[in-house]
């Protein structure tokens, strides 16, 4: 290849570069600019010669499919704009180091646990891959810089690989699965969302296109793959669903929680994943409004916390919801006053059988100490 030919290519090449990193049309004094700042054009002249020489450049682009322009029908020198021909490149071919930088920081924040799961074998594929071309000591700061710290109690279950990857194409591809769970007799659903709890896979999916219902991935064996669709209407009915037991129901109500010093840099602390008000009261305490659902889960998360005082469902709870829009979130909620009432006091019942078990325990543990 002679200088000419390497330069041509090189100046075709950046061209490719400039469009695929806009990801939208961009306007050719834009390239021109850009061009010459690389060292690559001699000057900025939209008359010159190599405003010329990058229009010619262009218009072989577009003729080999690798460019469009926004105007065809303009001609001579009124202003045009291009692109990367998106059918030319389905897939993302170029990345910046500000993205890539990104990338590489979201993939420390990904559990060590997940990390060799089957189904992001070709992301962290591709990560290794961007890694060599990375900056070597800015790569260590982010391997260094950026953590997943799992909870102390955070549960993690092993996996069964093979399942996973049926479930994960059947979710891509909009497909059945025909499925055994805990040892039953064979039965059709169509998977929805797989998602985390507290360390553990869960699938919710749809029975015969039915029933929605929860499953552990970890209790399904998959038989094969079915070619029906999930139902248009249940997919959208059910998209923000996860668990969906019958005792679990919910509910508003609020509670009063002790300020933390670690809590003071923040305007508004997110307390509960459910909270949708907090107001900073002044004997140092927060006063939240927030979802809570009958049933053991809930009951046993909520101890966790340092409450002070729980706040029965009232009127200006449930007027705030209605601000709020809180029902958009959760579907199943109820904005009148005595079904929150009938919730909450389930909610108070198994929340007084833990603490019952809890005082249990630490009897037991001033007996041993007496012995």
């Amino acid at each position: 290849m002679t200088a000419e030919e390497h330069h041509r290519v090189e100046f075709l090449l950046e061209i490719l570069k400039i469009l695929l990193q806009s990801g939208n049309f961009i306007k050719t004094r834009d390239i021109h600019k850009q061009l010459f700042l690389r060292g690559l054009l001699s000057d900025t002249n939209p008359a010159g010669k190599e405003r010329r020489k990058l229009n010619r450049a262009l218009q072989f682009l577009e003729s080999i499919g690798y460019a469009e322009s926004k105007y065809p029908e303009i001609k001579g020198r009124k202003s045009q704009e291009w692109r990367a021909n998106q059918r030319a490149f389905p897939v993302l071919t170029s990345i910046t180091e500000e993205e890539l930088t990104s990338l590489l920081t979201f993939s420390s924040f990904i559990p060590e646990n997940y990390k060799h799961l089957e189904i992001f074998k070709p992301f962290v594929n591709l990560i290794k891959r961007l890694r060599k071309e990375f900056n070597r000591e800015k790569l260590e700061r982010i391997e260094f810089s950026f953590v997943y710290e799992p909870q102390f109690l955070e549960k993690f279950v092993d996996i069964n690989q093979k399942e996973l990857k049926m479930i994960y194409h059947a979710i891509i591809e909009g497909k059945s699965l025909i499925v055994s769970y805990k040892g039953s007799d064979f039965f059709k659903i169509q998977p929805l969302k797989v998602f985390v709890y507290n360390g553990i896979m869960y699938l919710c999916a749809l029975i015969e296109n039915k029933t929605f219902r929860t499953f552990h991935i970890s209790g399904l064996k998959i038989i094969e793959e079915h070619p029906e669709k999930p139902d248009r209407f249940l997919f959208k009915k059910f998209r923000k669903t996860t668990f969906l037991f019958e005792e679990e129901k919910p509910f508003l109500f609020g509670a009063r929680v002790a300020f933390k010093d670690s809590l003071s840099f923040f305007k508004n602390p997110l307390l509960f994943p459910t909270q949708f008000h907090l107001e900073k009261e002044e004997d140092r305490h927060f006063e939240v409004f927030l979802v809570g659902f009958t049933g053991y889960r809930f009951a046993s998360r909520f101890l966790v916390e340092e409450i002070i005082e729980i706040i029965s469902p009232n009127k200006q709870i449930i007027n705030t919801a209605k601000q709020e829009k809180v029902t958009e979130n959760y579907p199943e909620l109820s904005y009148s006053l005595k079904e929150n009432q009938k919730r909450f006091q389930s909610f108070l019942k198994t929340l007084d059988t833990l603490i019952k078990q809890r005082q249990k325990l630490i009897k037991t543990i001033k007996r041993q100490q007496r012995q």
